[in-house]
């Protein structure tokens, strides 16, 4: 990745969705960022994307249930710290009403 042999003292992103479709685009963020605070891609991997998709099929058991909702816990616990997040009940004060028109 080019971006990252940039000789920058801060980094920051702004995404609109941080996890877009795979785990591997919220590691390569952070990787960015804040350089190994994830670990190794294929260890990353391992330990966090394989667990994950493997617990959130239909026909999981419990105990890959169990082993989904740990790593998603300890994951959030990695990530937390550097992200800063708006909501919306945070800006709703600030959106204009919503209004609808049928066009035709």
């Amino acid at each position: 990745m080019i971006c990252k042999q940039l000789q920058i003292v801060h980094h920051a992103i702004m995404t609109s969705a941080l996890i877009q479709n795979k785990l591997a685009e919220l590691w390569s963020l952070f990787d960015f960022i804040f350089s190994r605070n994830l670990g190794v891609l294929h260890i990353f991997e391992a330990e966090f994307t394989v667990p994950i998709s493997v617990g959130g099929y239909a026909n999981a058991s419990p105990l890959h249930a169990s082993t989904i909702y740990k790593c998603a816990v300890v994951l959030r616990d990695l990530t937390m710290p550097y992200l800063m997040r708006r909501m919306k009940t945070d800006v709703n004060t600030q959106l204009s009403n919503k209004s609808n028109q049928a066009v035709r």
